[in-house]
């Protein structure tokens, strides 16, 4: 049986716990940066909410850590082209976020392209557009564990 990640399932991303890194405060409020979506693989780790009982203190790493959430379709609907070097799209990626149960974490999702990146820039971009997601989801409904140093 294959396991599929809805669209209207939610995410938790974890949010480090160091200030200035990850998010900035800014005139117009808190921003993400695109840093708190980073990897090494290109494919950020997620975990899915309705398989870790809903509760965000399943993905912190650490107590000051914080947790962001986002919404599968949305995520799906990034949209990122690799252009040649002229500056001409050659195609789009699909962004997909793929079940990636482990033995200690069986709501383990990634975020991953098809196909895979051609370059570290069109990843950043894809971190870039994850960040702006989250920072909206925040500013519409706050963070689903705010980090230690934003806790009042």
């Amino acid at each position: 049986m294959s396991d599929v990640v809805t669209d209207d399932e939610l995410l938790y991303r974890c949010i480090f716990c160091r200030s200035g890194h990850y998010y900035h405060i800014r005139e117009s409020g808190l921003e993400l940066s695109s840093q708190a979506f980073t990897d090494r693989n290109h494919a950020p780790s997620v975990d899915r909410a309705k398989l870790c009982g809903n509760d965000p203190q399943c993905t912190q790493k650490n107590p000051d850590d914080g947790v962001v959430s986002l919404i599968t379709g949305e995520v799906r609907m990034i949209n990122v082209s690799q252009n040649d070097q002229k500056g001409n799209p050659l195609f789009d990626y699909k962004i997909d976020v793929c079940p990636r149960p482990t033995d200690d974490n069986p709501s383990h999702a990634q975020i991953e392209p098809s196909p895979n990146y051609t370059n570290k820039g069109t990843f950043r971009k894809v971190a870039e557009k994850l960040a702006r997601l989250a920072t909206e989801r925040i500013k519409k409904d706050d963070w689903e564990i705010k980090p230690q140093e934003l806790r009042a």
